[in-house]
This record gives structure tokens, C-alpha cells and sequence, in this order.
């Protein structure tokens, strides 16, 4: 097996999981993402990102993200799950 963990994290998803996409964050802040097939890539971001809007950013409207209240280190107890 490779030394490289995402390729290690990769073959994993490969024997367990019909399609796959894998984003990483470097500690210097560059992405890098990995996927299986193209179109089932596009379907899975879109998926992500209609879950995210749906239960874990506040939506202002037409599912526009209000990005300043998602990334505020402020928390909102009666809005959180925890």
C-alpha cells in the first residue's frame, strides 16, 4: 500500500463504496481531492451542498448562504444540536 494517505484513504473507498469523492486540506491550505467518476463526483458535491444548506448553514434565501454566520465563532445555543 502507498505512503501517500490519500491514496491509502482512496483505495479504502474504492473496495467499500460504489463512488467516492474526497476532498483533503493540506496544513498549508492547499486542497486536493480525489474521485472515482466524474458524474457521480458532480452528484455527490451537489448532494453535500443541499445537505449543508438544509441543516447547517443559515439560509437568507433561494438557499443563499449566509457565510458570515456560518464561519462566526459565535454560537447559537438554541440553534445548536449539541
Amino acid at each position: 500500500m502507498s505512503d501517500n494517505p490519500l491514496e491509502r484513504i482512496q483505495a479504502i473507498a474504492g473496495e467499500h463504496f460504489e463512488s467516492y469523492f474526497i476532498v483533503v486540506v493540506h496544513p498549508e491550505m492547499e486542497m486536493e481531492y480525489v474521485y472515482d467518476n466524474a458524474y457521480a463526483a458532480r452528484g455527490l458535491l451537489e448532494m453535500a451542498r443541499d445537505e449543508m444548506v438544509e441543516t447547517t448553514f443559515e439560509v437568507t434565501g433561494d438557499d443563499d448562504i449566509d457565510w458570515d454566520g456560518a464561519w462566526s465563532d459565535e454560537i447559537d445555543d438554541e440553534d445548536s444540536e449539541f
